[in-house]
């Protein structure tokens, strides 16, 4: 892994940390402003962004590992589609009421994590990115 790659490595888990913080306060904003309603998704809303952007950032800068530039834009696009989705799902629930936005955006992030997992794993190029 090169320089310029692991300072963009570091920059992306930086921002995922960044990301988890704000999602935390958030969460616990909205949760303060809900006349006691509870919701799962809006109280665990920082999970997403930890487990999905932080745990996987750190192990892929153990491993110097540097997906292609495809399968990162779709994994960050579907973590970032399944973080507004827990979002609104938290902020529907609140409110007593529904929307099927939710679903489609839950599924199209799953398919867009697939995707990117699917071409980081298929489409590797021959080329070691480390520089030997």
């Amino acid at each position: 892994m090169s320089t310029s790659d692991k300072k963009r490595a570091v920059a992306r888990l930086i921002i995922y940390i960044g990301v988890t913080a704000l999602c935390a306060v958030f969460s616990t904003v909205y949760n303060g402003f809900s006349h006691g309603v509870f919701s799962f998704c809006m109280t665990y809303l920082f999970l997403f962004p930890l487990l999905l952007g932080v745990l996987p950032s750190i192990i892929l800068l153990a491993v110097k590992y540097r997906p292609l530039p495809l399968a990162g834009n779709l994994y960050h696009t579907g973590v970032g589609a399944l973080i507004v989705s827990a979002c609104l799902r938290g902020v529907f629930e609140i409110a007593k009421t529904s929307s099927d936005h939710r679903i489609w955006l839950s599924a199209a992030g799953i398919a867009l994590i697939a995707a990117g997992v699917a071409v980081s794993v298929f489409c590797r190029k021959k080329k070691n990115y480390g520089g030997n």
